[in-house]
């Protein structure tokens, strides 16, 4: 049989196949077999759940100490291989070692450019990166530890309904090829998070054993899961804003009393001269928070030498003789 061509039709199906063989080639993406560490759909909602709430708890504790604007933005998650994440990162790369537990070790990367940005805001700067690379001196390595405790501090609060962690600093290091907590060809997952503070942007990493995850994900569905969240809850403050009240600082004064002077008089005191205050002697004092009358104590001083007032009433709401 041959076509209109003059050729003949098992040539013409020939070159057809080869075409279509050509373009399947052309096409076709890598695949590594070795690669077989994979998450179920149920699984990965629960990761993307966790470190989004991960990502929120940085937020509400990074913005106060830094008293500036910070997002961080969850990208997709993805598994490989210890080694081929270590390559990947550029030399030099801020590397924080952390534990999660007695076995386990994870790993959270910071953007070079953006972990100067976090110095320069904490030493009361704009926020800026620098104009050119230069390692980190000992002082700065000890000013970032203190957002790395709060991202930890976040880390903890994201698993809190899932697992008990507390994640302990180790070491901060930036050269990526001299940081090994696990074998090379571990199996890790890596979450990015693409973050903006002040007017520094980058990534950052956390890099996980995919065994651990595995492992400690639950077992139900994730639907089962925020059911059974939903009914055991309790009614009250979020954890993390408790967490934050409980550790703002609030002005207190005493009020030792008071005294009218003539303003004459007071321009001819000096030194050992006695202002006689309204308050009589061995009468408690006002204790004062915030300008508002709390309490009632007698004034004194600690073993060290320091002055103080001891509590001796608490005065509640609707108190009128201690109204302001």
């Amino acid at each position: 049989m041959r076509d209109d061509s003059g050729g003949s039709f098992d040539q013409v199906m020939r070159l057809t196949q080869e075409h279509s063989a050509a373009r399947r080639y052309a096409v076709a993406d890598r695949y590594d077999f070795k690669q077989t560490a994979k998450f179920s759909q149920d699984q990965t909602r629960f990761l993307e759940r966790i470190f989004g709430a991960f990502a929120e708890h940085t937020t509400t504790l990074l913005a106060p100490l830094l008293q500036a604007r910070v997002d961080f933005e969850l990208q997709p998650l993805k598994p490989q291989a210890y080694q081929k994440y270590l390559n990947s990162l550029p030399d030099p790369t801020m590397l924080v070692v952390f534990k999660v537990d007695a076995e386990t070790q994870g790993l959270m990367s910071v953007e070079y450019e953006l972990a100067f940005g976090l110095i320069d805001r904490l030493m009361g700067g704009r926020g800026v990166k620098l104009d050119e690379y230069r390692h980190f001196t000992d002082l700065e390595r000890a000013i970032l530890q203190r957002p790395v405790a709060r991202m930890l501090d976040a880390y903890a609060e994201a698993w809190r309904d899932v697992v008990a962690v507390r994640p302990q600093f180790q070491l901060m290091e930036l050269n990526p090829l001299a940081v090994h907590i696990v074998p090379p060809s571990e199996v890790m997952v890596v979450i990015t998070f693409h973050a903006s503070i002040a007017q520094s942007d980058g990534a950052i990493e956390v890099c996980l054993p995919f065994k651990y995850l595995k492992n400690i994900i639950p077992k139900a569905s994730f639907d089962e899961f925020l059911v059974s969240r939903q009914t055991t809850a309790s009614p009250g403050l979020p954890p993390i804003v408790t967490k934050n009240l409980e550790a703002a600082k609030v002005p207190i004064s005493v009020d030792l009393g008071k005294a009218e002077v003539l303003f004459q008089d007071l321009l001819g005191l000096e030194v050992g001269d006695t202002i006689r205050l309204n308050s009589p002697v061995g009468e408690p004092l006002r204790i004062r928070v915030n300008e508002k009358t709390k309490f009632l104590g007698l004034p004194g001083t600690t073993r060290d030498g320091k002055m103080a007032a001891k509590l001796v009433r608490v005065l509640t709401e609707g108190d009128d003789e201690f109204e302001e």
